[in-house]
């Protein structure tokens, strides 16, 4: 494999060649780190390399020697000369990705067992969404409906989504900040279908709050643009990958919640900051804050769902 830094620059720093590579690894470019002596080396194969030099080039105008003085205060990592290490495809907090994404199926599997997850009182003992229920004071839907699906497709369709998008946003935001923007914009979003759907309509899915996280990184791209995986263009595209999977998966989707989680994510994208390469005490309370009241509030909703039973 050919060096990419040796026609660019020296060995960089390590938090600049990481974010090098992460930036590379979400445009498809197969990455790896060699940690030398005197820093980091960001490699891609040579049929990569034009490529590669394009995307950098595009991302950093001013020229990676510029962005290695910013970086240039972090000592260069010891290590054997020209060990390669994988460049990491998850960002910080990713394991709360794969938490949901078990929470979900976990869940999925007791609706299963208990009557099944298409029958419509089984959906309503679970805590799914419906407006006359809402109005009777039930709150707690608009939240325990995000662990719900209806079907299998529903629920591969919002979990494989969910792989793909929540790394690149606990990447710049870890896994406390990404916690409140999922549930907050995936209840703004079935709150939305509540003040706009049929009273009688059952609702329940994940999809509103994976749109938050959809809408979360494009206000990022669009505010905090240094922190954000993600292109403009690539966001677009997902997006409209994601809604032309949803609409293809199953009849009656609920547009309302879909469009609310997109608009509150875009919105907390554009107002929350990215966690800190190196997170001082305020970062880490912030993040710990934001942790906490996702947790609350979600515990808060299955806490009243148990007690009305």
């Amino acid at each position: 494999m050919r060096e990419l830094t040796a026609d660019l620059l020296g060995p960089l720093p390590a938090r600049l060649a990481e974010e090098v590579a992460l930036l590379l690894a979400a445009e498809g470019v197969e990455v790896t780190l060699a940690l030398v002596p005197t820093g980091t080396l960001v490699r891609v194969a040579p049929a990569d390399l034009e490529r590669a030099l394009g995307i950098i080039a595009e991302e950093y105008p001013d020229g990676l020697d510029t962005a290695a003085r910013r970086h240039g205060d972090a000592p260069p990592a010891p290590a054997p000369p020209d060990r390669d290490v994988p460049a990491r495809w998850f960002g910080r907090g990713s394991w709360l990705v794969i938490a949901l994404a078990a929470a979900c199926w976990g869940v999925f599997i007791a609706e299963e067992t208990a009557g099944g997850s298409q029958s419509r009182d089984t959906l309503l003992r679970f805590g799914a969404s419906r407006p006359a229920h809402v109005r009777t004071g039930e709150w707690w839907r608009l939240v325990t409906a995000l662990f719900l699906h209806i079907g299998p497709r529903h629920l591969l369709a919002n979990v494989a989504t969910l792989l793909v998008l929540g790394p690149a946003l606990t990447a710049a935001l870890g896994a406390g900040r990404f916690a409140l923007v999922y549930v907050v914009a995936g209840a703004a979003g079935n709150a939305l279908s509540y003040l706009l759907t049929p009273p009688d309509v059952v609702s329940a899915g994940a999809s509103g709050a994976i749109l938050g996280v959809l809408g979360a990184l494009g206000g990022q791209r669009l505010r905090f643009a240094a922190s954000a995986r993600y292109r403009g263009w690539q966001v677009l595209a997902a997006l409209l990958a994601y809604l032309a999977i949803a609409v293809g998966a199953e009849p009656g989707v609920d547009t309302m919640a879909h469009l609310g989680g997109l608009a509150a994510g875009l919105g907390l994208g554009l107002v929350v900051p990215p966690l800190a390469r190196e997170p001082t005490a305020h970062d880490r309370r912030l993040s710990l804050a934001c942790g906490v009241a996702a947790l609350a509030l979600v515990v808060a909703a299955y806490a009243a769902l148990l007690a009305a039973r």
